[in-house]
C-alpha cells in the first residue's frame, strides 16, 4: 500500500472505509438460530441490568429502609443484581460448554 500526503503534508497510509462486508459483528455469522437467540437474550439481560443500576431506575430502590439482613435496601439491591448477573453468566457458560459453539475460534486449541 502506497503512502499518501495528508492536508498537513505528512505521509500516511490511506484510510479505507469499512463496508458491510468487513464491518465488525457482535455475533459470528456461523451461529445457529438457537445459539444466536441465547446470546441475544443474555445480552438483553445485561443491558437491562445496566439500566437497573443507573438513573432513573436505581433511585426507586435507593432507600435505607427496609433493611435486608442488616444492610440498607439500596446495597442489598445492588448485591442482588450482581449475584443475579453471576448466575446468568454461569448458566450461559454451562450452556455453551454443553452445547458447544458452532462459531469456530481459530485461537482455541483442540
Amino acid at each position: 500500500m502506497a503512502l499518501v500526503r495528508d492536508p498537513l503534508g505528512l505521509l500516511r497510509y490511506p484510510l479505507s472505509r469499512p463496508t458491510m462486508r468487513n464491518a465488525p459483528r457482535i455475533f459470528p455469522s456461523r451461529l445457529t438460530p438457537r445459539e444466536r437467540r441465547t446470546y441475544r437474550a443474555a445480552t438483553g439481560f445485561f443491558v437491562l441490568l445496566f439500566f437497573g443500576l443507573i438513573w432513573p431506575i436505581y433511585p426507586l430502590f435507593s432507600g435505607i429502609y427496609p433493611r435486608v439482613l442488616g444492610v440498607p435496601f439500596s446495597l442489598a439491591y445492588v448485591v442482588g443484581l450482581v449475584l443475579l448477573s453471576f448466575a446468568v453468566l454461569l448458566a450461559l457458560f454451562r450452556w455453551d460448554d454443553r452445547h458447544g459453539s458452532s462459531g469456530d475460534d481459530p485461537t482455541e486449541d483442540t
